[in-house]
């Protein structure tokens, strides 16, 4: 492992557990069992090695996200798999710190936001378009579907309707998911999403 990448591993496992606020340069040198000096030679300041970090971390979800994407699964399965991966992360990350990244490093914060944006709209769709196709869909424009999901991930999994109203990011994420896709579902696509979601169809 090259030495920016490993400055960059660390310090987003350090970030993510500590918070973006509280953990300083030397708390991230300390971890890395090296100098500040060597940091800033890849990182110049604390924001650039954040925007850094967000960079980093993205790509390492396409990576994650791609696969299931691409995979033989329905389109159900798939959406489980999308929605497990993101509560998971999501519960790794932890409330405090999702707010503070926000808050603090709003630059990073746009790059995650246009990610998680571009994310769903260019691969949910697919899973949609699939799931239509395979009768576990209603034919709704796909268009309109997307554009109401979009604008109601970006509403609630945000750090202040959390805070507001006392939910974690992982039930806001996964009621989001249910409420808006699991509304668009044919009787065939309840029977599998409930199977998959280990829950009785009312």
């Amino acid at each position: 492992m090259e030495e920016s990448e490993k400055i960059l591993e660390v310090s987003q496992e350090t970030l993510f557990k500590e918070g973006f606020y509280k953990t300083t340069m030397d708390d991230i040198a300390s971890e890395l069992k090296m100098s500040k000096k060597t940091i800033y030679k890849y990182f110049p300041s604390k924001n650039e090695l954040v925007l850094a970090v967000a960079n980093h971390f993205t790509k390492k979800m396409e990576k994650k996200i791609i696969p299931i994407i691409e995979s033989d699964k329905n389109a159900i399965e798939k959406l489980a798999g999308l929605i497990n991966l993101l509560s998971g992360t999501a519960a790794k990350i932890g409330d405090r710190v999702f707010g503070e990244f926000k808050n603090y490093y709003p630059e990073a914060w746009k790059h995650v936001d246009e990610f998680r944006t571009k994310m769903m709209y260019g691969n949910i769709t697919k899973v949609y378009d699939q799931g239509k196709k395979e009768g576990v869909f209603l034919d709704y424009p796909t268009p309109i579907v997307m554009n109401v999901f979009v604008n109601a991930v970006r509403s609630t999994v945000n750090p202040e309707f959390i805070i507001n109203n006392n939910f974690s990011m992982v039930v806001a994420a996964q009621t989001t998911f249910k409420i808006v896709l699991g509304g668009t579902l044919t009787d065939k696509g309840k029977e599998i999403f409930f199977k998959s979601f280990n829950q009785n169809p009312t």
